[in-house]
């Protein structure tokens, strides 16, 4: 079974995950789940661990040019917080990260000019994926990098936003080789 497969039948095998992608598609048909949700689901069932829903961050990103003020931000992080009380929601328009984020040095960085390209500057390429759920129930999933080195346990460092310290710094943070300690670290 190809990777993009195994990771849709994952996501559909999971019930709690599946709830809070009906649940996102209900309130806003653009928004994805990503980041750590979909990763750590991933990481976890290859480890052969429990992955519990509660107490978890979960990011949603979506793209609005129309919504400089955030006020969709809020709207759905409020929703969210709602219907799942137990998570923690990180809800970015990610057509406005440029506004507020800034570079190890310090300097601004361009405007994102879609989800792909945001998620193309994402730190691990196993990180850079986000997933909603589409009308049809079929699950689209956004990846610049691929699901390669999501399935093959690979830390790979994306250099085009951070430095390679930094990317060390938040495998370390995050406790990435203690959680799963199949992981490997890729420098290329």
């Amino acid at each position: 079974m190809d990777n993009t497969k195994q990771l849709k039948q994952l996501i559909y095998s999971c019930p709690e995950l599946m709830l809070r992608l009906q649940y996102l598609r209900d309130i806003h048909t653009h928004a994805y789940l990503s980041a750590g949700v979909i990763r750590n689901l991933v990481w976890s069932i290859l480890h052969h661990q429990d992955y519990g829903f509660d107490q978890i961050e979960i990011d949603v990103i979506f793209y609005d040019l129309n919504d400089q003020q955030g006020l969709k931000e809020q709207c759905l992080t409020e929703l969210l917080k709602q219907k799942f009380p137990n998570n923690e929601w990180d809800v970015v328009n990610q057509a406005y990260v440029h506004l507020w984020y800034k570079t190890d040095d310090g300097s601004s960085i361009s405007q994102y000019q879609s989800l792909f390209d945001a998620l193309s500057v994402w730190v691990e390429t196993a990180t850079a994926i986000a997933v909603r759920l589409l009308e049809n129930d079929d699950i689209e999933i956004i990846a610049p990098f691929g699901i390669n080195d999501l399935f093959e346990l690979k830390l790979r460092w994306n250099k085009r936003l951070v430095s390679y310290p930094v990317f060390l710094a938040r495998i370390q943070a995050k406790q990435f080789l203690t959680r799963w300690e199949k992981l490997l670290v890729v420098d290329d």
